[in-house]
């Protein structure tokens, strides 16, 4: 009997996007809860903290540090590790959350707001986010400059990507880590510069993966 299996998730959450791609990654069926950015009722309600992602297995709640090797551990084959190798994928994984991610959000964050389609949830966003970074127009004024920023990871990323389809030859970690990284990029409906070939190929065929019939959205929040 296949497990019941939910992931608190939000579009704006690149660790929900990498556990997302997990998931699909090993073909598992599962359903996505979206999370409004200001309010955790339902998340804190359903699995007892207010972090995202977090996986309901069976009534087993994973928290987001836990996704991938408990993953590994339910479900081996695929496996997120090519031959057994847990460090590359690992340190790529974590690159593309705590180097990639930051320098695209930077880039982003100012298109983010009409991306929400709650006015509350908009507001919340904003106001967090300026005293966080600080004024919105000199964000927009350093668009420029941030984006110049992100093209030079994203010149390591398609030079990595060269002759392959998948960062390790095949789907890994790696890949769920870094596209999480970027997810953030398609959300604020900002393109991959078309310079990058192999990052946008590459791209493609994540999506592609990570919109699985098995994957569905549910009920409460908005749509990711």
């Amino acid at each position: 009997m296949a497990p019941s299996v939910r992931l608190f998730s939000a579009s704006w959450s690149h660790y929900g996007v990498c556990a997302e791609l997990a998931l699909a990654m090993k073909g598992v069926p599962a359903t996505i809860v979206p999370v409004p950015y200001h309010d955790k009722t339902e998340l804190i309600a359903a699995t007892a903290q207010d972090y995202l992602p977090a996986l309901d297995w069976d009534g087993t709640i994973v928290p987001w540090t836990d996704i991938a090797e408990f993953l590994e551990a339910k479900v081996p084959r695929p496996s997120l590790f090519p031959n057994g190798n847990r460090g590359i994928p690992t340190v790529l994984e974590r690159w593309g959350h705590q180097v990639l991610e930051e320098k695209v959000w930077r880039a982003v964050v100012t298109r983010m707001p009409p991306t929400f389609s709650d006015e509350k949830e908009r507001w919340v966003f904003e106001e967090i986010q300026r005293r966080v970074r600080g004024p919105w127009a000199v964000l927009e004024q350093r668009r420029g400059e941030f984006l110049a920023d992100l093209a030079e990871e994203l010149a390591w990323v398609d030079a990595a990507l060269e002759g392959r389809e998948w960062l390790l030859g095949m789907p890994s970690l790696a890949d769920c880590g870094v596209y999480g990284g970027l997810s953030s990029l398609k959300v604020a409906g900002e393109p991959v510069p078309s310079r990058f070939r192999n990052l946008v190929g590459w791209m493609e065929r994540v999506e592609q993966l990570r919109a699985t019939p098995s994957r569905t959205v549910g009920p409460s929040g908005r749509s990711t």
